[in-house]
């Protein structure tokens, strides 16, 4: 009788620290990525490298897998590297060795192309009386602006969008524009500049054109 009310006292001992020890392992393991990569307004304008780190207080971790845009699953050997213009969604998990389990995702943009920019009523090689285009007389400038007008810049960005547009007297900014149209009155002013407009994309590429050596008549 003894013998049988010590196996049953064991047996509940041993199954009341088993319990405790399955209630302490009910913890999924603890993910974290490291992203290396040049970001602005949550776009990249470079590779993206993703590194990504698991660890579990109280066993091993048995498997950390990752896959890219719904692809298939993959094994994490080593950091992972995407390269492609565009969005990417990033799935990862760990699991450790009595099956808990820890899921996360992320979206990566990806955007290396510059903005398309150039001049909608501005070119080299002529003469603008008061906006309207004229064949030069090729003197004292081959480009001259007479009275007053508007320099328009058409800018494109098909991925990250359009950020702004940055108009330039010479080497000072004259005029910083965030939407279409991206138009600059230009100032009263005597003179040869060069006229600058630069691009911005959301994901910090840049694109300018100028036309140099144009000459100013503008009294008022």
């Amino acid at each position: 009788m003894k013998r049988k009310v010590v196996a049953i006292v064991a047996i509940f001992v041993l199954a009341t620290f088993t319990g405790c020890f399955e209630k302490k392992d009910r913890e999924a393991p603890y993910i974290r990525l490291y992203i290396d990569g040049k970001c602005s307004n949550e776009w990249y304008n470079s590779n993206v490298t993703i590194k990504i780190e698991a660890r579990d207080n109280q066993t091993k971790i048995k498997e950390l897998k990752y896959r890219i845009d719904g692809g298939l699953w993959m094994d994490y050997v080593m950091p992972v590297k995407l390269k492609e213009n565009g969005e990417h969604f990033f799935e990862y998990y760990a699991t450790d060795k009595h099956g808990n389990k820890k899921y996360g995702n992320l979206t990566i943009k990806i955007d290396k192309i510059k903005p398309s920019i150039s001049f909608q009523n501005f070119e080299a090689g002529y003469t603008y009386l008061w906006g309207e285009k004229k064949i030069t007389l090729r003197y004292p400038r081959d480009t001259m602006i007479i009275g007053r007008m508007s320099i328009v810049a058409i800018a494109n960005d098909s991925l990250s969008g359009m950020q702004k547009v940055e108009f330039y007297l010479g080497n000072k900014l004259a005029e910083s524009v965030e939407k279409s149209p991206y138009e600059w009155r230009l100032p009263a002013t005597i003179g040869v500049y060069n006229i600058t407009a630069i691009a911005y994309d959301m994901a910090g590429n840049e694109n300018s054109i100028t036309i140099p050596d144009v000459q100013f008549f503008i009294l008022r």
